[in-house]
């Protein structure tokens, strides 16, 4: 072994504990920027190839009423019309051996699950519905606990009756259960009958525009569809559209991509942070060797190749160690998320792309970190590297310095003094460590503040909701007929009636353009409504002088996309049939949590009632109700489901809710990506923490000497540990501090911006306090896991080997 190579053996056995920080802290880094980068990759590229796989349907119409396939013949003949599919979906009754008490759900038809044209549903297991056997959807199955043999008992037009699950089957757009979405269920054709619906029609329709497909093509079609529909007295509820090259969730992760990326590669710098500040630690003790080898004929270039080498074997290590950690960690992780989105991962899969990236990610910012102070330690003259002891340091050479001298250090007590005196010793190696803590204080406190500003958001939403439950109607319902069942539940105090109808909005000729992907529908409600008023941003909700007024109340969104301001005029086109200008007095600010809603466009009962010559029937029931917890909410609206499935009314589940399930619903929703980012943050904290141990493990060996002394002079080993333990503190401490204002002030901005992005919505934000409190808690942990073992390795350190160093 040449003497080159015997010297980077040496350097990187002799301090073990020191090799090992500096391979943990890239790994982390390496690790980090696999995981984040390797989920992007693999779940975009997943998503987008399911989506395409399943032949999407650029149109999805619903229909109020059943249509005959005859329908579906004629509209496949209008212009840009390439294909048409259908099938129906409606309401069910349940129950399974898991869970004896009925369920509400979803049954979809259709014509032949054989030949799927569009929205393709896919059989994973099983076989497809026939006869009196039925198939489940896979997040259905999981939810309940299905299995193939199992038996679920329906209730249909003629009774109870039971069906064999026999297939489970891949719905490609389906919401989970655990965000509120129904069980789905697939009935085969010739059940159809059994459930009142005659096999020979269909409620949704599946249609792809001629190419080359663009998304105003595909509205404009949609439109000249809905006309078709309406000329043969058959309305649309609402109306979707799906690009056909980019999954239908694809922006939703796209948005939280970006900030992904960025803390991919944060954490990556943060660890070379760690890197520099161990380099120029070690140069800082290898001075004098750096000046033997000077002395004895080394060139700058050898020695900086020396040490160079050192860091790339390092890096080298950290890779091995990172690398497949992290391409496992992306792809469980991806696995997870992506069957939220009902998308399976066959088979451990990996980006290339991503291992490229850290390879070269984990090899070059290592290098690049550490360039600096060894070029500098290798451009020091003999003299001066002979010279020094390896125990240089900047305090004492400002006039800062001096101020903590006179006015901080004088009043405190010698061990505090001391300890406080280390802190500021090396001012760049305190600023670098600072740098990694106070990141990830304040990514703490943001990510808590937003999932507190997610709550806050969701309880201000639910306080303009002064209903507890609101029945919706598979269709208009007479009043009278209803309020009477209602009033059979002794629980209900209030009662209010809305109207709901399918709605076409357009400006000089030109449908608006939505905010919402499933169309728009007019909600009538009445003008002295006490159960709902959404947060208006501009202009005013109604008055009673609105009654009989052609006046509405539109979404913000919508508004700024099209131009339209408070006081302006648009066309309102309802039923087909009532087509006529209404002013806009207001705009309010759209709650949704996805694209994927139908939007709702505020006006008057009684104008809507008037225009359309109808008053004694009603599409909404809200009501309010002697409740206070979720369960209690639940036992009333059981009870009201109960009341109208033994009257023979269907409700619609989309539009039946309960409100504090809903909001449940919302927060399981919301959790995936919160959880997710406070991963990361306890990830960066990780770094911290081993940076913060870095800093003082190194700080031990460059003060052997110093300690020795302290020892030969009497200090104890109690004195010692706590000299390092509370140096250790006070930079726990000092990140804390200076964390806090930097969170506030960058909280607000992130967390709209990230309310925005990932979940479509403007958060009401609330800076959190508890999250400050908290923090102070987990770098109290930190600072004393981390400075443990160096303060324990100085209590260590006798005075003959110290005074040897």
């Amino acid at each position: 072994m040449n003497s080159f190579a015997h010297k980077i053996r040496a350097d990187l056995l002799a301090q073990k504990s020191r090799t090992l920080l500096a391979i943990i802290s890239i790994a982390i880094g390496i690790f980090v920027v696999g995981t984040l980068l390797g989920m992007i990759d693999l779940q975009l590229s997943k998503m987008d190839a399911s989506h395409k796989l399943s032949q999407p349907s650029h149109i999805s119409l619903i229909l109020k009423t059943d249509a005959d396939f005859a329908v579906a013949e004629q509209i496949k003949t209008l212009a840009g019309v390439a294909g048409v599919d259908k099938l129906t979906q409606f309401t069910v009754r349940f129950k399974t051996a898991n869970n004896p008490q009925w369920q509400t759900g979803t049954a979809i038809i259709r014509p032949d699950y054989r030949v799927q044209h569009y929205d393709v549903m896919s059989l994973l297991s099983g076989q497809f519905p026939h006869d009196n056997a039925v198939a489940v959807e896979r997040l259905s199955a999981k939810a309940a606990g299905l299995k193939q043999s199992d038996a679920v008992v329906f209730e249909t037009a003629t009774g109870e009756q039971a069906f064999t699950v026999d297939g489970i089957i891949r719905h490609p757009f389906v919401k989970p259960p655990p965000f509120g979405g129904q069980l789905h269920f697939f009935i085969a054709p010739e059940s159809a009958a059994v459930f009142g619906i005659q096999p020979t029609t269909f409620r949704q329709l599946l249609v792809q525009v001629t190419e080359p497909y663009s998304e105003e093509k595909a509205r404009l079609i949609a439109g000249d569809i809905r006309a078709k529909l309406s000329a043969l007295g058959i309305g649309v509820n609402a109306t979707l559209l799906q690009n056909p090259e980019q999954h239908w969730g694809r922006p939703f992760f796209s948005g939280i991509n970006l900030i992904l990326t960025v803390m991919a590669w944060a954490s990556l710098a943060l660890s070379s942070v760690l890197i520099l500040n161990t380099i120029a630690a070690l140069i800082t003790q290898q001075t004098d060797q750096i000046g033997i080898m000077k002395s004895i004929g080394a060139r700058r270039l050898t020695i900086a190749r020396l040490y160079l080498t050192e860091v790339f074997i390092v890096a080298l290590l950290a890779l091995v160690l990172a690398v497949p950690l992290s391409l496992a960690a992306a792809y469980f992780s991806s696995q997870w998320l992506l069957d939220l989105f009902n998308i399976d991962m066959d088979g451990f899969e990996y980006s290339s792309r991503t291992v490229y990236l850290m390879l070269a990610g984990g090899l070059l910012a290592p290098l690049l970190a550490s360039v600096y102070p060894i070029w500098r330690g290798a451009s020091m003259s003999v003299r001066q590297a002979i010279a020094s002891y390896g125990l240089g340091a900047d305090f004492g050479s400002s006039r800062f310095d001096n101020w903590l001298e006179r006015s901080v250090f004088s009043a405190l007590p010698t061990l505090y003094a001391v300890t406080l005196g280390n802190l500021f010793r090396r001012k760049a190696r305190l600023v670098w460590t600072q740098i990694v803590l106070i990141i990830a204080g304040v990514l703490f406190i943001v990510i808590i503040s937003l999932i507190t500003s997610v709550n806050v958001t969701l309880d201000n939403e639910l306080a303009r909701s002064q209903y507890d439950v609101r029945l919706g109607f598979s269709s208009d319902q007479p009043i009278a007929v209803v309020e009477k069942l209602i009033r059979t539940v002794p629980q209900t105090t209030g009662l209010e009636f809305w109207n709901r109808l399918p709605a076409e909005l357009s400006r000089n000729e030109l449908l608006l353009k939505q905010s919402g992907s499933l169309g728009v529908q007019l909600i009538a409600l009445p003008v002295e409504s006490v159960m709902y008023k959404p947060l208006i941003v501009a202009g005013r909700w109604f008055e009673q002088s609105d009654n009989n007024q052609q006046v509405l109340v539109l979404n913000a969104a919508t508004a700024e996309l099209n131009g339209i301001q408070v006081g302006d005029s648009i066309n309102v086109n309802l039923l087909g049939r009532f087509n006529s200008a209404w002013q806009v007095i207001g705009l309010y600010r759209w709650f949704a949590g996805s694209g994927y809603n139908v939007e709702p466009v505020y006006a008057p009962l009684s104008t809507v009632q008037t225009v359309t010559k109808r008053s004694e029937v009603s599409s909404f029931a809200l009501l309010s109700a002697n409740t206070k917890t979720q369960a209690e909410e639940k036992t009333v609206a059981d009870a009201l489901k109960q009341v109208f499935q033994d009257n023979h009314i269907k409700l619609d589940f989309y539009t039946t809710i309960a409100k504090l399930e809903q909001r449940h619903n919302a927060k399981n929703q919301f959790r995936p990506i919160t959880s997710m980012l406070l991963g990361l943050a306890s990830l960066i904290a990780s770094v911290g923490a081993i940076g913060l141990s870095g800093t003082l493990a190194i700080g031990v060996l460059q003060r052997t000497r110093e300690i020795g002394v302290l020892r030969a002079i009497g200090a104890s080993s109690a004195a010692i540990f706590k000299l390092f333990m509370l140096e250790g503190l006070f930079h726990g401490l000092m990140a804390w501090f200076i964390s806090i204002p930097i969170a506030y002030c960058v909280a607000e901005p992130l967390s709209q911006k990230l309310g925005e992005i990932m979940l479509g919505i403007q958060l009401d934000f609330s800076f959190s306090w508890l999250a400050v409190e908290l923090w102070l808690a987990i770098v109290a942990v930190l600072v004393l896991v981390a400075s443990y073992l160096p303060a324990r390795h100085a209590t260590r350190i006798v005075v003959r080997d110290s005074l040897n160093y």
